[in-house]
C-alpha cells in the first residue's frame, strides 16, 4: 500500500513536470511566432519606406535629366544658329550670352538635382521659375525654356487663345523694341508641373526619411528592452 502511494506520488510528480514542460514549450513557440510576425511586419514596412524613397528620388533624377538635356539642346541650338551665318552685332551677342548662361545653368541645376543635392533642388526651382512666364509686349520679348514647354496664353495681336507644346526641346526669344513679334502672354504649364513634382517629391522624401529614422530608433529601443 505504501509502495503504491509512493508510486502514485512519483507518477503524479512526473505528470506535473510533463505539463510544465509543455507549457514552457508552448510559450516559447508562441513567443517565437510573435517575434517572427513582428520581424516580417518590420521587413515589409522597411521595403515600403525604401520603395517610396526610391520612387521620389527617381522623379527628381528624371527632372534633372530633362534639365541636362534641355541645356545641351539649347547650347546646340545656339551653335547651329551661329553656323547658319546669323547676323551678329553687340546686341545679338549679348542675347546669345544670356541664352548660353541660361542653358549652362540648366545643365548645372540638372546635374545637382540628379545627384540629389540640396542645392540642386533650389537651383531647379529657380530654373523653372525663369521659364514660368513668357511675353511679348510693345516689342519687348522674353521667352526662355529648357527641355520642353507647354504654353497656354493669349495672343493680343490676333485676339485668340494659343496652345503650344514642345517636348525635349529648348527655345529662346529675347528682343527689345522689335516690331516683328506679335504681342502675347503665355504661362508655361510644364514648368508649373515640374515645380509641383519637385516640391511634392522633396517633401515626401524628407517625410519618409524621418519616419524611417523614428522606426529604426524604436526598433533599437525594443531590441534593447527584450
Amino acid at each position: 500500500m505504501l509502495g503504491l502511494c509512493v508510486l502514485g506520488k512519483s507518477y503524479g510528480f512526473s505528470s506535473g513536470s510533463f505539463s510544465f514542460t509543455k507549457l514552457v514549450l508552448a510559450n516559447a513557440t508562441s513567443h517565437t511566432q510573435n517575434r517572427w510576425q513582428q520581424a516580417k511586419k518590420k521587413s515589409r514596412m522597411r521595403k515600403e519606406f525604401e520603395k517610396k524613397l526610391k520612387t521620389n528620388i527617381n522623379i527628381l533624377k528624371g527632372i534633372g535629366i530633362l534639365e541636362i538635356i534641355g541645356g545641351i539642346t539649347g547650347i546646340g541650338l545656339i551653335i547651329w544658329l551661329t553656323l547658319q551665318g546669323m547676323e551678329t552685332n553687340t546686341y545679338v551677342f549679348l542675347i546669345l550670352l544670356v541664352a548660353i548662361a541660361f542653358y549652362i545653368y540648366s545643365i548645372y541645376a540638372g546635374i545637382k538635382l540628379f545627384k540629389y543635392q540640396e542645392k540642386g533642388i533650389l537651383h531647379s526651382q529657380i530654373l523653372q521659375f525663369i521659364q514660368l512666364i513668357s511675353f511679348s509686349i510693345g516689342g519687348t520679348t522674353y521667352l526662355l525654356t529648357s527641355g520642353g514647354n507647354l504654353f497656354i496664353g493669349y495672343n493680343m495681336t490676333e485676339g485668340n487663345l494659343e496652345f503650344k507644346l514642345n517636348i525635349i526641346a529648348s527655345e529662346f526669344q529675347l528682343n527689345l523694341m522689335s516690331s516683328e513679334v506679335s504681342d502675347y502672354v503665355y504661362i508655361n504649364i510644364l514648368a508649373i508641373i515640374v515645380l509641383y513634382l519637385i516640391d511634392k517629391s522633396t517633401k515626401t522624401i524628407i517625410e519618409q526619411q524621418n519616419i524611417k529614422l523614428n522606426y529604426e530608433k524604436n526598433l533599437i529601443e525594443n531590441l534593447g528592452s527584450e
